[in-house]
């Protein structure tokens, strides 16, 4: 059976090592603290190393157990029920799921190869403000996008202007593979955009290390409900992630990945290009995927079974999409922990079954 759903790093990449060695010292030099209750924000060492690091002060920062999990926190204290949410359409199928638990009118902004369509995004914003829009503007989960400079530009803008908050989700934001950095969308309105990240995509996704920056006012809520929820999120994992980046280990991993992911994504680009040359799908630069819109003929329906008798298990792309039936035709194509052989192997037999 090969996997190609869920977007998870390749056990063989994680520094199991370098991680014994940086929990043993951690514990050993700060066991008393990191083993106690330890309220939010967090474990000090590491808030205070991840506000230099982001260039903001240390109370514009605060952990949690996942960035999904703060991404809930905000949603319990920023909205409230029958508040306007935008979100990109496609987006992160647990993102769609909390706006829409929340009670949010949640409304989906068409995207387009390079970012959101700022005409319908104009149009809902005249019709309802939202109280916050999420977006994953690097490599986007599911599509593989990157939000171009000038619409991360026109949306910080519109953040001001209509007093919204920008949910600037970036978990793949360092696995770039090719071309340059886009600035980020805080950097043109810090005062509307809060800052999701975590360690999931470029250390280990078990550690469940996330982490949120932002405006004080917003991380001062979003640290009182941590308190009121369980006091403060797991601290030996913190304390292991500090010294871990503190012993100069992360960026030589991050290469590593970034090396080794490269030609991988390189891969799937060619032979999406030699064997499915009527669908549509984007031209990732990073992160983990590529989104790809089947030609017509296809569903997800008929897709699903005669993936699942040919020997793959998919991901339904409809749970991508507010209205699922947009994305009937949608297939999410996973290609981190396939190496560039099985890659090609996968889409020479994937693509017998699609309709060209």
């Amino acid at each position: 059976m090969i996997n190609l759903t869920r977007g998870v790093p390749p056990v063989e990449v994680f520094p199991i090592e370098d991680l014994i060695r940086a929990s043993e010292k951690n514990l050993r030099e700060d066991g008393k603290r990191v083993l106690q209750y330890l309220h939010a924000p967090g474990y000090p060492p590491l808030v205070e190393y991840l506000a230099k690091k982001h260039e903001v002060d240390n109370d514009q920062v605060v952990l949690g157990n996942s960035s999904l999990e703060l991404l809930q926190f905000v949603t319990l204290t920023e909205m409230k029920a029958g508040d306007y949410a935008f979100i990109e359409s496609p987006s992160y199928d647990r993102a769609n799921t909390l706006l829409k638990r929340s009670g949010a009118n949640v409304v989906g902004i068409p995207l387009e190869t390079d970012g959101v369509n700022l005409d319908v995004f104009e149009k809902e914003l005249k019709k309802n403000a939202p109280k916050l829009f999420y977006i994953i503007p690097d490599f986007q989960n599911p599509m593989g996008t990157t939000t171009s400079l000038e619409k991360r530009k026109q949306i910080a803008k519109w953040a001001v202007e209509y007093n919204f908050l920008v949910i600037e989700d970036a978990p793949y934001r360092e696995l770039r593979y090719h071309g340059t950095a886009v600035p980020s969308i805080r950097s043109f309105a810090p005062d509307h955009v809060v800052t999701l990240s975590s360690f999931s995509k470029t250390l280990a996704p078990g550690l469940r290390m996330g982490y949120m920056y932002g405006p004080k006012d917003i991380i001062k809520r979003i640290t009182a409900w941590e308190v009121d929820t369980y006091i403060g999120s797991v601290t030996p994992t913190q304390g292991q992630v500090f010294e871990y980046l503190k012993q100069g280990s992360f960026e030589p991993n991050l290469k590593k990945l970034c090396d080794l992911y490269r030609p991988r994504l390189d891969t799937l680009l060619e032979t999406l290009n030699e064997y499915l040359p009527n669908a549509v799908y984007p031209r990732p630069e990073g992160g983990f995927f590529v989104g790809v819109t089947l030609p017509e003929g296809n569903s997800m329906e008929k897709l699903l079974p005669a993936a699942a008798e040919a020997g793959f298990k998919l991901t339904d792309g409809r749970g991508f999409y507010l209205n699922p039936q947009d994305g009937d035709r949608f297939l999410r194509i996973p290609f981190c922990s396939l190496t560039p052989e099985e890659i090609r192997n996968a889409m020479q037999s994937l693509t017998k079954i699609i309709v060209h």
